[in-house]
């Protein structure tokens, strides 16, 4: 794993936080603090400061950088006029293994004398501010900021003691070889990365836990690849138990195995209409034997979240039968296969239909959710996802148009559009460029 470096920087009661650009590929909308990763040209530097005794010169050389990089801000300079009090670290961060790029975040907590003037780079940074050290807690505690896991027990310590040196524990803490992890990166929604049967590039099924105080908490789409997986989402659902499983759609990787966790802990299963029949028609008639069904629908008042009321949406497009969740207040929108951070959502025949796509994305969009949360991937800020994805279609859209009229057929736009990808997922590419001709309105 490659070194990363983050900059708490504290002054009396407070703490400067910032609130990374919805755009950004790591951590979209994210509260968070200055800091990046350790570089190759990190290396070759030496510091003899009282207050950096001990640490690797090639991380603070890492930090300096990065703080002059994003805020404009001189460290070294501070260190030399006695504007910092001390320096300490006070956690090592260790990325989960179920991220594809892992990292070891080192962050350093610098007691400043006086607040310096900070010219945050727009580029990465959506928003900054000192906040009062409860102030900082409550954006998370509140649902109204997403937070990863060392970035909020930070807050939490500092909540409780801003003078606190050590954090422990640090890092996302569970037993690998017994459960699977559980985060709340959004205040009171669960997220269990499941390794499913998905498609490429996605590895794993986000199921989502929502529901408390004192309402019914459901488990959303369980999907684990294997009994092995299973027996781990088992032991997980010992801590964090549910009353019910909600199946957001009847693809595979959003149900696989989850009548069986129904039968076992007794719990019913709530979907639309629509999907019940689907996973009937797709995987026997007696594959919700025994198991109480409840229907939901666009309106459907679920359960509450932090006091809001969480109502059912239908989400036509990529499954004519697919519902997503929202909190009244719109902190957030689980739009489940809608859209994925990194691949392109294929809208599949019969169940998929391009231009409830559109329409679909348009109506979350001016929704204005404050942040997304995928099955595939962790919440993000804002709707810039939603956005781009509309967008692309809309460029890909053109560009079928463009070749149907050069008299190009399905096969010759398919290699143009798609050169170079896997041969696997031609049949994926040839659904898509043909639900965009029929929405362009040509016969197939």
């Amino acid at each position: 794993m490659r070194d990363a470096v983050t900059a708490v920087l504290v002054h009396g009661d407070e703490v400067f936080v910032i609130r990374r650009q919805d755009y950004l590929r790591a951590f979209p909308g994210y509260y968070a603090f200055p800091g990046g990763k350790v570089d190759e040209e990190d290396a070759g530097f030496s510091y003899s400061h009282p207050h950096l005794a001990g640490f690797r010169p090639e991380r603070i050389r890492a930090l300096i950088r990065e703080l002059d990089e994003e805020l404009a801000f001189d460290l070294e300079q501070a260190l030399e006029q006695d504007q910092v009090e001390r320096i300490e670290l006070i956690g090592v961060a260790a990325t989960p293994t179920f991220e594809p790029v892992r990292f070891h975040a080192h962050y350093y907590k610098i007691v400043l004398r006086s607040k310096p003037t900070f010219t945050p780079a727009s580029d990465e940074i959506a928003w900054s501010d000192w906040l009062h050290r409860e102030a900082f807690l409550e954006r998370y505690e509140s649902g109204q900021g997403m937070m990863v896991v060392p970035i909020m027990r930070t807050a939490r310590a500092l909540a409780e003691d801003i003078t606190t040196s050590v954090i422990e524990p640090f890092s996302l803490d569970y037993d690998e070889q017994r459960e699977l992890a559980y985060l709340e990166m959004i205040r009171g929604l669960g997220y269990i990365p499941t390794r499913s049967n998905t498609l490429p590039p996605a590895e794993y099924t986000y199921a989502l836990i929502v529901g408390d105080g004192g309402a019914p908490r459901y488990l959303v789409d369980p999907a684990p690849a294997s009994d092995e997986v299973l027996g781990l989402l088992f032991n997980t659902l010992e801590r964090y138990p549910v009353d019910g499983i909600l199946i957001t759609h009847h693809h595979r990787d959003h149900h696989e195995r989850s009548p069986e966790i129904a039968r076992r802990l007794g719990l019913p299963m709530l979907s639309s209409v629509k999907t019940r029949e689907y996973l009937l028609q797709h995987n026997g008639a007696d594959y919700l034997d025994g198991i109480e069904f409840v229907p939901v629908e666009e309106g459907t008042r679920l359960t509450r979240w932090l006091g809001r009321d969480v109502h059912c949406y239908e989400l036509p497009g990529h499954d004519d039968g697919m519902i997503g969740l929202a909190p009244v207040d719109m902190s957030w929108f689980f739009v489940a296969d809608l859209v994925q951070p990194l691949a392109t959502v294929v809208i599949p025949e019969p169940e998929g239909n391009m231009q409830d796509y559109f329409d679909t994305l348009q109506r979350i969009i001016d929704l204005q959710p404050r942040a997304i949360v995928s099955s595939h991937g962790i919440p993000i800020g804002g709707t810039h996802l939603l956005e781009k994805t509309l967008q692309h279609r809309r460029e890909r859209e053109a560009q079928i148009q463009a070749l149907v009229e050069q008299g190009d057929d399905l096969d010759r736009i398919v290699k143009t559009l798609y050169h170079g990808i896997n041969r696997k997922l031609i049949p994926l590419a040839e659904q898509n460029v043909r639900q965009h001709l029929r929405k362009l309105g040509h016969r197939l």
